[in-house]
């Protein structure tokens, strides 16, 4: 079986998925690994015989072994829709720091929060490329879309840059904030539940 260039295709929501089957072992992990990447769900890989499965296996785990790099961009693209990156700490606003602060508590918190991060960093804009100011009401949906459209490589790329420099905003970070953060938590909470959904079996059946 050959794959033509994974990372061209694996969303978000995809790569979230493999992250989490550490738990798994053996062919258990390789029919998971194979059901999530194909997008065609368990029923289809189980008909595979146990050879075609393996060499499947192995075609997938050679490439996403090898993760692409991929350069920041100031704009994305996501499902034919056109979003601004906030890049700059002085283009945050109060409650952007807030949402990213919730998704990056723990170091585990990278991958499974991924898209709730991105979805903090995009702006919508006008004509394309005219960013407007942020909108923490369409949040939700905005991580909706980083997580089922979005290329997981494009995801990692523009968080690897950002958060590159986020010990440095950590370290100055002013009191004044404290207030905020208590105001917006409970926000912040509604929202990770209401990502808490049926949507996160992307790829499955």
């Amino acid at each position: 079986m050959q794959y033509n260039n994974i990372w061209k295709k694996l969303t978000v929501g995809q790569y979230q998925l493999l992250a989490d089957l550490n738990h798994l072992e053996g062919w258990e992990y390789m029919r998971s690994v194979v059901a999530i990447v194909e997008g065609n769900g368990f029923d289809a890989v189980d008909n595979y015989p146990l050879i075609d499965l393996r060499k499947r296996y192995e075609a997938i785990a050679k490439q996403l072994e090898k993760e692409p790099f991929k350069p920041f961009k100031s704009f994305v693209k996501i499902d034919g829709k056109r979003y601004y990156v906030t890049r700059f700490f002085d283009e945050i606003n109060t409650a952007q720091f807030v949402e990213i602060s919730e998704w990056n508590k723990t170091k585990e918190d990278g991958v499974k929060n991924l898209h709730l991060c991105v979805a903090s960093l995009l702006r919508e804009t006008k004509f394309g490329w005219l960013p407007k100011k942020y909108n923490g009401k369409n949040h939700a949906k905005r991580a909706t879309l980083v997580k089922e459209k979005m290329l997981a490589v494009e995801a990692l790329g523009l968080s690897a840059f950002f958060l590159a420099s986020w010990v440095r905003l950590l370290e100055d970070l002013p009191t004044y904030l404290d207030k905020e953060i208590h105001t917006l938590k409970a926000e912040m909470d509604a929202l990770t539940l209401e990502q808490d959904s049926p949507s996160d079996t992307v790829g499955l059946s």
